[in-house]
């Protein structure tokens, strides 16, 4: 679902908590607007994006973006949600700079660190 509210909240699937709940072997990957470059151009950097995927298998579970077209941001991981994507190809992906899309290289390069 989107909410329009400003800035905009885009969310997906399972929470962390509804994960956790579940007792799914998780990981979270989160990232700060104001590390997302077309966020900074457009000076839209309020908010976050946050990810959970499962750690056996790479699948992302669930999402939400607050900031800056969170819903459009939202989108893009439902259709991989939809796929069975493994965060790993949008992590790898090769977007084009500066989209808001890009991001998604970054959120879930949190996950390797």
């Amino acid at each position: 679902y989107t909410v329009f509210i400003d800035p905009q909240l885009g969310r997906v699937g399972l929470s962390e908590t509804d994960a956790r709940a579940q007792g799914r072997n998780i990981k979270v990957a989160t990232l700060p607007m104001n590390y997302v470059a077309r966020a900074l151009e457009m000076d839209e950097s309020r908010g976050f994006m946050k990810a959970v995927v499962d750690a056996d298998t790479g699948q992302i579970l669930g999402a939400a973006v607050l900031g800056i077209e969170g819903g459009e941001i939202m989108a893009i991981l439902e259709v991989a949600m939809i796929g069975k994507v493994p965060y790993t190809v949008l992590r790898d992906g090769v977007f084009a700079h500066p989209t808001l899309a890009e991001s998604l290289n970054n959120l879930f390069s949190t996950l390797d660190q």
